[in-house]
């Protein structure tokens, strides 16, 4: 259990060794060139087609063809990557090819489930039609408004929780669109694929590894969902990667970066302050100063010119959200029961139920994250630590949706062997698989399976996966250090030993 635990966030017994780390070189794949395996060429088109039928087909399938899609798509996903481990054979402009052929179809279709994209347009028409701020005015006072009608009714009454950098650009969007529909899906959609485009072309640039590549594209849930859906997690996901690379050399600029990812989802803060812990440790006080000091600077700017505490107020309303599949449903449901008991009425009850799980699940969060990066800032590389900042908060938050993997998918790719990466991997595959926007209503065997993965097996596995991050951190805190001449390095240290470093 021990030695399980340890390996949540890719740690390993020390080995002897006389390279020192440094978080800042570049690891250029030094193999040569091989003939590409046939079987991982049929495992990299067959993930890519079972990935593009669910886009196409979108709701028109049952749920037993959907299912076995997913299932193909996911397990040829996971086959390449293993083999890719194992033998590495598939050069990287084919990954990325295969890659860049799936966000044209995910852009090129109409999102299949999430309205998330109306919702961006309805914001950006408050400012630019209205010219009134989204953090105020609700998109139901503006119902001759075009594109009112086809937000979903869930956001009719809900003000905007995305941050002020994301609501400019959403302005900026529907500035150039207009009443063009099919222009303003098409600009969120492509977006959100220059986004998924452009950590590949990070993630190759620095590493030159086929198989990392494939981790953060090939992912079925990246086109099938985060393109296809057209959501800013994609964005941010790029902002977390491409801050955490210029932090060794360029602090004012990865702080720039991490905080305009912040500024897109307020969530970014907490890679903003696993980086800066990295930079204290690797770089001196001076260093971490500047890069916490810029981005912070950024997201209160932009708060401030969005109004202040107004652009702040409908977050505490959107953290009182639970999804169905969060370990939250239950408790919510038995606090909300109590709270009835006294004498409230059930939609009372439950808005305070859900202002109290809204309490304990930041909080845990927050705690675990806080295990997390003092466990591991160290010795983990900055995209590394990034990426397992946000982990608490996809597996231990009250309201997480399909697309939300995207934050930390890129940001992860460099350290895919780790336990902590593979189970990322799998929470997202289970999420596309319950998205509840894609079977609102399904009954039978369908329907119990579908019940009974949302409602238990993804609680116990987010709990499970929490609670493997608790026990890891605090057991990397205790552990004693290790003996003179003997370094722990992270294990993508290791699984790179066979490649030459060259300084980025």
């Amino acid at each position: 259990m021990a030695r399980v635990a340890m390996r949540f966030l890719g740690q390993h017994t020390p080995i002897p060794t006389s390279l020192p780390f440094d978080p800042m070189l570049r690891l250029a794949n030094a193999r040569k060139s091989t003939a590409v395996s046939a079987s991982t060429l049929v495992l990299l088109l067959l993930s890519a087609a079972a990935t593009a039928g669910v886009i196409i087909t979108g709701k028109a399938i049952s749920f037993w063809f959907f299912g076995p899609l997913v299932i193909v798509a996911a397990g040829a996903f996971f086959l390449l990557l293993r083999s890719e481990t194992k033998r590495p054979s598939v050069p990287c402009w084919l990954v990325f090819g295969a890659v860049a052929v799936l966000m044209v179809i995910a852009v090129a279709l109409p999102p299949r489930t999430s309205n998330d994209v109306w919702a961006y347009s309805i914001y950006g028409r408050i400012v630019t039609a209205h010219e009134a701020s989204p953090y105020v005015h609700y998109p139901e006072e503006y119902p001759s408004d075009p594109y009112f009608p086809r937000a979903k009714r869930g956001y009719h009454n809900i003000r905007s929780v995305y941050g002020p950098v994301w609501t400019g650009l959403s302005a900026g969007v529907m500035e150039i669109a207009n009443e063009n529909k099919t222009g303003a899906r098409l600009l969120f959609q492509g977006i959100a694929a220059a986004s998924v485009l452009g950590a590949l072309a990070l993630l190759w640039r620095r590493t030159k590894d086929a198989a990392v590549l494939a981790f953060a594209g090939l992912n079925p849930i990246v086109a099938a969902s985060v393109v296809n859906g057209g959501h800013n997690d994609a964005l941010l996901g790029l902002t977390v990667l491409g801050g955490a690379f210029a932090a060794p050399a360029h602090p004012i600029i990865a702080g720039l970066v991490l905080g305009l990812g912040a500024s897109i989802k307020i969530v970014g803060l907490l890679p903003l302050a696993a980086v800066a812990a990295w930079a204290w440790y690797r770089r001196g006080v001076r260093h971490a100063a500047v890069l916490l000091g810029s981005g912070l600077a950024l997201v209160v700017a932009g708060y401030l010119l969005a109004g202040g505490r107004d652009a702040l107020r409908p977050l505490g309303r959107g953290s009182r959200l639970v999804v169905g599949h969060s370990f939250w449903f239950y408790p919510r449901r038995w606090i909300a029961a109590s709270l009835q008991a006294t004498g409230l009425t059930r939609l009372s009850a439950l808005d305070g139920a859900g202002h109290q799980i809204a309490l304990y699940g930041t909080g845990l969060v927050l705690f675990v994250t806080l295990i997390v990066i003092l466990a591991h800032f160290r010795k983990q590389r900055p995209e590394q630590l990034a990426g397992a900042s946000l982990a608490p908060y996809l597996f231990g938050a009250q309201y997480t949706l399909p697309w939300y993997p995207a934050w930390l998918l890129p940001s992860l790719a460099t350290s895919r062997k780790t336990l902590l990466a593979r189970l990322v991997a799998v929470q997202s595959v289970l999420l596309l698989t319950v998205d509840p926007d894609r079977y609102v209503h399904i009954h039978g065997l369908a329907g119990n399976v579908v019940h009974g993965l949302k409602r238990f097996g993804i609680p116990i596995f987010e709990f499970v996966v929490i609670i493997g991050l608790v026990i890891g951190g605090i057991m990397q805190l205790v552990r004693r250090r290790p003996k003179s001449g003997r370094a722990a390095l992270p294990e993508s240290v290791l699984e790179d030993r066979a490649t030459s470093a060259v300084r980025g």
